[in-house]
């Protein structure tokens, strides 16, 4: 578990410096093994890494390439749970596009940065009042709970899902 905390720390870390760094950032995008070795993750053998720039109002989940029934089971649950409050699962505006992990290829999802957001795309995202403060402080405050709790880079063959499943719930069904 600490393991997990910690790489969804570094990864985050990878996030904000992406934001800040365009130079960075097309380092990452163009050859993200050699930036998540420098990183501290244990990048596996004969696999590909490939970045998904992800653009605004646009959620990315990522399906593990096997043993895919549980990221299924926990999105199917959120989204039930969701529906349970609630006739609008996805804000509206927002789309949601799955891709699933190959045996040798792995996706990171690149999140497009809170800065770049106008306040009306905030809003769908964040589910706040237009021009809030409070919808601004809620789209980082998710943004920090799915970089941070859920973004999970292990040398597993599921941790890219594991990672864009909760990044895809905790930013789009919360």
């Amino acid at each position: 578990m600490a393991d997990k905390k910690q790489n969804g720390v570094k990864f985050g870390k990878v996030i904000a410096k992406c934001w800040e760094d365009e130079a960075y950032k097309k380092r990452f995008i163009e050859d993200p093994e050699d930036v998540l070795s420098e990183a501290g993750f244990v990048v596996e053998e004969g696999v590909t890494y490939k970045v998904i720039e992800q653009p605004k109002l646009v959620e990315y989940m990522v399906l593990p390439h096997d043993d895919t029934k549980e990221a299924v089971q926990l999105l199917a649950k959120k989204i039930l749970n969701k529906a349970e409050k609630t006739e609008s699962v996805i804000p509206e505006g927002t789309e949601v596009r799955i891709i699933q992990n190959t045996d040798n290829i792995r996706y990171l999802v690149l999140p497009a940065s809170p800065k770049s957001l106008t306040k009306a795309e905030l809003k769908a995202v964040a589910g706040g009042a237009e021009g809030s403060e409070t919808t601004y402080t809620t789209a980082m405050q998710t943004l920090e709970l799915a970089t941070t709790e859920v973004q999970t880079l292990e040398t597993s063959t599921t941790f890219v899902a594991e990672a864009e499943v909760a990044v895809v719930v905790g930013a789009v069904l919360i």
